[in-house]
């Protein structure tokens, strides 16, 4: 199989910058948005690049299979998470305008504005998996993908079931390098909010162990989608 449904076109030129997506940056949009870790920079440069990726052949995203299956298995709980978040938030907010009444500061607060808020996120959701080109392992992904598990590699941790992990940067690490050995320059950036396995002590760069991999392929890694845009220069 080859390692993009894109080989053999001529899709992707010298001077396009690439955008590989792991799960967790596409699922991120569709979270609780009470969460105390949000960052709305982040939602920003998340919808000026997907506005970029709809509008301009300049910026193409890839999207591994198995970034695609995680998407479609786990989008529809994130949703449902987030509606009962914002109901509870609704509840809290309800009870402290009727605890303010009671001292004397009658008023309502308006949260109008959150109906639908889960469901407009994933419509920006459903529109990354739509603008996303495939990118398809070939069988020596898998065969790597345990090599790096055996080896406790980035992002594989001891005790950890990390199969799905390794082949989703397996899968891009292939595609990058036959994008290069195609004489294809532009920036190209990794991005995945799953610090704990790819992030260094500075909680931003790549782990050391695999930095060379990434410095071989002039491949970035971003831990936010606003790293990614920085990166890719927009």
């Amino acid at each position: 199989m080859p390692a993009s449904s894109l080989s053999g076109n001529n899709s992707e030129s010298v001077t396009s910058r690439f955008l590989c997506l792991d799960t967790c940056v596409i699922l991120d949009i569709v979270r609780d948005p009470t969460r105390n870790d949000i960052r709305t920079r982040d939602h920003t440069a998340s919808l000026e690049l997907l506005s970029m990726a709809e509008r301009s052949k300049d910026l193409i995203v890839y999207i591994a299979e198995q970034v695609r299956n995680e998407f479609h298995n786990n989008v529809d709980v994130v949703q449902e998470e987030s509606k009962n978040a914002l109901s509870k938030f609704r509840d809290t907010a309800s009870k402290i305008d009727q605890l303010s009444a009671l001292y004397g500061a009658s008023g309502r607060t308006d949260l109008s504005h959150l109906n639908n808020h889960e469901v407009r996120c994933r419509e920006v959701a459903d529109r990354w998996m739509k603008i996303g080109v495939p990118v398809h392992p070939s069988g020596h992904v898998f065969s790597r993908a345990f090599t790096r598990i055996n080896q406790a590699l980035t992002p594989a941790k001891k005790g950890k079931n990390s199969m799905a992990d390794c082949v989703i940067l397996e899968t891009y690490l292939e595609h990058i390098h036959k994008l290069r050995s195609d004489g294809i320059t532009g920036h190209a950036v990794f991005v995945s909010s799953n610090t704990r396995d790819y992030a260094g002590t500075s909680g931003a760069a790549i782990r050391d162990d695999i930095e060379q991999e990434f410095d071989n392929l002039k491949l970035e890694y971003a831990p936010n989608m606003a790293a990614a845009e920085h990166f890719l220069k927009l």
